[in-house]
């Protein structure tokens, strides 16, 4: 295995920092509903559920404060992960010779290693992507700009999001947007969902520290080998992350959950509360030998995406090849061509099989693009036709997939 250098040693160290926060916090929640748990049945034994997790979670803080105090040793030059994952279970055995005693060393290694994995070598973060993509396919994620994000010091007025229907009655999510802090923008954008999906995407593939030049290939599908063809999408990439590490985001679900066919789904929770992007910034660098070369503005996730989590638990997170994310020869990477393909991929995955079809209007609209225009209009248009044709070649949409050219052409058949 390699030997680490500088740079992965530095990037290691404030990764697992800011995975303390996210420890230290689960521990605090888990002691809490234990005891609550506890009080419950005073004359019974401790309750097993709440104790496993409780014990996972001691354990999630116990490799956190073993690596960083390998990771703190001034002999640390010629190791290697493995290495640090052999030193971190030395330490926890002199630190907590108890735990070892009690058999439950696999599950601390278990979680050592496990916060390992979570983050990249600085070589990923440079120029790395993922094999597939998430695509987060709830209606109230589709939604989320038309709702108005409200300043901290003003109370949130819930937008109801109809999902389904009972009994003739629509059924709704209430969801609600707020500052976690100033400034804010009064609004999300379709690009601001393209980004959280693209982050979410690298969560849900197990690495939760991420760079902004990582994350700008995610979301264009760039592969390792492509260099960043556009600094203004990099900047609206960089902007876009302050707006949801800031956003608060409440989506109360009680009614969804009470409906017959939602009601077998693993609600652990109806209420799902958080930033929008749970995260803390980090910042690491590149490294030639010892010379340091350039900043790299790093990313530490800390929490599941409260948006990925419920679609996640209603079943609506579609996984694609990362390869579909990729824009087509003649399609640049520019924030309103990203906006219509993620736009058309909700569209077709909510209505594959179903034969529906599609206004080039109602597309645009809902990308968030200036529909007024002709010569706009008709750019977009050719950018559509040139995803449909692609992921038809990839074969991941039926040659019957098409445009209907009618007398306006504007209407997309999704079969």
């Amino acid at each position: 295995m390699k030997k680490m250098n500088k740079a992965e040693i530095q990037l290691l160290h404030n990764s697992i920092q800011a995975a303390e926060i996210e420890a230290k916090q689960k521990l605090s929640e888990a002691q809490l509903v234990w005891l609550r748990a506890s009080d419950k049945n005073l004359d019974e034994l401790p309750p097993q559920k709440e104790t496993y997790e409780l014990m996972q979670c001691s354990f999630k803080c116990i490799a956190v404060e073993m690596l960083l105090r390998v990771l703190g040793q001034p002999t640390l030059k010629q190791t290697t992960r493995a290495s640090l994952l052999a030193l971190s279970a030395k330490e926890t055995q002199l630190n907590y010779p108890l735990t070892f005693e009690n058999d439950k060393e696999k599950d601390i290694l278990k979680s050592i290693a496990a916060l390992l994995d979570s983050i990249p070598t600085p070589e990923t973060l440079t120029s790395g992507s993922i094999d597939k993509s998430v695509h987060m396919i709830a209606k109230a994620a589709q939604y989320l700009p038309k709702i108005p994000i409200v300043p901290k010091e003003e109370t949130p007025t819930a937008a109801a999001v109809a999902v389904a229907k009972d009994k003739g009655k629509e059924v709704a999510v209430n969801v609600r947007l707020q500052a976690g802090f100033a400034p804010i923008a009064p609004n999300l954008t379709p690009f601001d969902l393209s980004v959280m999906q693209a982050a979410a995407s690298i969560y849900a593939s197990g690495s939760k520290t991420f760079s902004t030049n990582q994350l700008y290939r995610v979301l264009t599908g760039a592969d390792a080998h492509t260099k960043i063809t556009s600094k203004a999408t990099l900047e609206a990439v960089k902007k876009s992350l302050d707006t949801l590490q800031a956003t608060i985001i409440t989506i109360d679900a009680e009614q969804q959950a009470a409906l017959g066919k939602y009601r077998r789904y693993d609600w652990n929770k109806t209420t799902f509360k958080g930033y929008l992007l749970p995260m803390t910034k980090i910042e690491t660098a590149y490294y030639s030998g010892n010379q340091r070369i350039t900043k790299c503005d790093c990313w530490r996730i800390i929490d599941t995406p409260p948006l990925l989590a419920y679609s996640k638990t209603i079943k609506q997170v579609a996984t694609i090849p990362q390869k579909v994310k990729c824009l087509p020869k003649g399609v640049s990477a520019t924030v309103k061509n990203i906006c219509i393909r993620d736009t058309l991929l909700y569209y077709i995955h909510l209505n594959r099989g179903k034969g529906v079809k599609l206004n080039y209007s109602t597309l645009f609209e809902a990308a968030g693009a200036d529909t007024s225009n002709r010569d706009t209009c008709y750019k977009m248009r050719k950018v559509t036709r040139a995803l449909l044709k692609y992921w038809q070649e990839i074969g991941f949409m039926p040659g019957e997939t098409d445009v209907i050219t009618g007398a306006k052409k504007d209407i997309i058949y999704i079969s």
